[in-house]
């Protein structure tokens, strides 16, 4: 039993997706913008060491990676209504809840103005209180992505919206008791709304192609973030040889999954590489035309301006505004 702790709070806007990634600094994460425009976003996390609820909302299309800590799981849904949000292949629907198990690599695409809450708990402490109340739906090893059609997630909702207004929780004088109460009481509405809910089994023709499409997808981001990671920029060929993929396939899956080509997404990483170094330079020295040739722009006119584009400011301004 983990012990009770003081509560903690976070309520913090969001101008960067560099600082949506920073500010979950407990998880291996890395949060890339795609689609243009100036980023407004917000972050709110209440909880302790037995849970954490976090609420995200950006204006932009981010695109996460992520890497689900050891010991812990995260059960999240779409707050928003509009269903714009994909985990792995799976898309969200009406009522949708992905079960996130520890150790998971997770991909996962948000599209702008959409809202996700997840809850994070220790995986053995849930699972153990899952498999009591549902030994049949729990016997399984949970080692992938779940998805739950949640029939009745209403009375989750409403609890998460109490929980969103929670307020001052930095300088919180509840009782241990009360925090115990509350600490039971975020589990019991997680596992209440898994228990009425169906086990999704992906099995529909749309889900198994966007599952293959996915696979592909995931390897050649995997192999483009370790190739710009030691400051190779890979090419396409590269790519499909790595991949053993067709271009043709390429160009499919990732308009399949990510919505975008591999040339596109490929070129905006590097442009938000760009972007997280001038956040945080290494040497007060570094200039922006340094920083732009680390990532493999050459002509500084056009990357000033797809620069601009896509983060509603030219880079001299955020390297300013770092140093300001």
């Amino acid at each position: 039993m983990i012990p009770t702790q003081a509560l903690v709070y976070c309520d913090q806007p969001l101008f960067d997706a560099y600082e949506q990634q920073l500010v979950q600094d407990w998880l291996p994460i890395e949060i890339t913008q795609l689609s243009a425009g100036q980023f407004y976003g917000h972050y709110r996390e209440v909880g302790n060491e037995a849970f954490r609820v976090v609420f995200e909302q950006q204006n932009q299309v981010v695109h996460k990676r992520a890497i689900i800590e050891k010991d812990f799981c995260t059960i999240s849904f779409e707050r928003t209504t509009q269903n714009q949000v994909r985990v792995s292949e799976y898309n969200a629907f009406e009522n949708s809840l992905f079960f996130l198990p520890a150790n998971v690599e997770v991909d996962i695409q948000a599209e702008g103005n959409a809202e996700t809450v997840y809850f994070r708990f220790e995986q053995s402490a849930l699972l153990e209180s899952a498999r009591a109340m549902n030994p049949r739906q729990w016997e399984m090893p949970v080692d992938s992505v779940l998805v739950f059609d949640g029939v009745n997630r209403q009375p989750l909702e409403l609890f998460t919206d109490y929980l969103y207004q929670l307020s001052a929780m930095s300088s919180d004088d509840r009782q241990p008791e009360q925090q115990k109460h509350l600490n039971t009481s975020v589990m019991e509405h997680v596992l209440l709304s898994l228990d009425s809910s169906l086990l999704f089994d992906g099995q529909e023709t749309d889900v198994v192609a966007r599952r293959r499409a996915a696979k592909s997808v995931r390897l050649a981001i995997d192999y483009i973030h370790a190739k710009l990671d030691s400051h190779i920029c890979p090419t396409i060929i590269d790519i499909c040889k790595d991949v053993c993929i067709s271009q043709r396939n390429l160009q499919y899956h990732f308009k399949k999954v990510m919505g975008i080509t591999p040339n596109a997404y490929l070129y905006r990483l590097r442009l938000n590489r760009v972007r997280s170094q001038l956040l945080r330079p290494t040497d007060i020295n570094m200039t922006v035309t340094q920083i732009a040739s680390d990532w493999h722009f050459w002509h500084l006119g056009r990357f000033s301006n797809d620069y601009l584009q896509l983060f509603g400011e030219l880079p001299s301004a955020t390297l300013r505004r770092t140093f300001n």
